[in-house]
């Protein structure tokens, strides 16, 4: 099982370093659909067993993915109740499974539309705002004001090449003015920037965010200048179970060479960071807009009604 796990783990962490998060539970749903499609069980139990096994596996990864977590814990609630404990037969069962993936689907897409009309909330008229991850959501919403007719520009923290690139192709796109800045040289622009806007993998109970690396030193800096900070992130994404220390962290360590001279030394690299949400002046998500104190209490509430069901 731990090997499935870190197999996993691994497709997962480059997938969500490559699309982002959301596309990441979009696409694994797609998988799921498929494997149902072309999958010979022997009976329900039998699908029901491995589908059990794959939340697991799902359940145990490094880092955890909350959105994912909630899906598939919602889909082995569903087939527990209506699936496996009923003699159906095969169309049956696969249609009640087909349907259930789509309902979640549909209710994502539900999800993403009332997250941008939050987001409205958010003056963004002649303003300057700068991003750093990649996140999709953040595009999203840059792209949904656009298309407002808002006029704003863009300054992207350069870091990490394919993402910074994931950033330019979506701007240029749009058609929304942007500039670039190595992210080691934003203090050459802090008056010129009004806001910042970033997305997160996963809220713990900690309320820290779990983030793409690097993301809290530039929050931290922009912080301590004052600048409003805004975080967009899906309820869905709520991690709502007890955290375990660093859990939610991938540690990689490994040996390197000196390109010079002989000398050995550990590397270690780590898959995200994580910033408090006192940090962040709104928090907004498809359910509302929230500052820290209230995202605290929000978020106990929901862990309260997961908790019960």
């Amino acid at each position: 099982m731990q090997a499935k796990i870190d197999l996993f783990s691994k497709l997962l962490r480059e997938l969500e370093a490559e699309i982002g998060t959301s596309e990441v539970a979009e696409l694994v749903l797609e998988a799921l659909v498929g494997t149902v499609q072309g999958f010979k069980a022997k009976s329900v139990k039998d699908f029901c067993e491995q589908f059990e096994d794959l939340v697991s596996v799902i359940s145990s990864t490094e880092p955890k993915f909350g959105i994912l977590n909630y899906h598939f814990a919602y889909l082995l609630g569903k087939f527990k109740k209506e699936v496996c404990n009923q003699n159906f037969s095969d169309k049956k069962w696969r249609g009640i499974v087909f349907r259930s993936i789509k309902e979640i689907c549909k209710d994502a897409r539900a999800r993403k539309r009332a997250l941008i009309k939050q987001s409205e909330n958010i003056v963004v008229e002649g303003k300057t705002i700068l991003i750093h991850d990649h996140s999709h959501t953040v595009q999203v919403v840059l792209v949904h004001f656009k298309r407002l007719g808002k006029h704003f520009r863009v300054v992207i923290a350069e870091q990490d090449f394919d993402k910074t690139h994931s950033n330019i192709e979506r701007m240029h796109k749009a058609q929304i003015p942007f500039q670039v800045v190595p992210a080691y040289m934003l203090s050459h622009v802090h008056d010129t920037i009004d806001m910042l806007f970033f997305g997160a993998l996963t809220l713990k109970d900690t309320m820290d965010f779990v983030m793409d690396p690097g993301t809290h030193s530039t929050i931290s800096e922009f912080h301590v200048e004052d600048v409003p900070i805004y975080m967009f992130i899906d309820t869905t994404k709520f991690s709502l179970w007890r955290s375990k220390k660093r859990g939610e962290i991938f540690i990689h360590k490994h040996l390197r060479l000196h390109h010079a001279k002989p000398i050995e030394y550990e590397r270690i690299k780590y898959s995200h960071d994580r910033v408090p949400s006192k940090f962040f002046r709104k928090i907004v998500t498809n359910e509302g807009l929230f500052d820290h104190t209230e995202l605290k209490k929000f978020f106990q509430e929901k862990h309260e009604h997961y908790r019960r069901k």
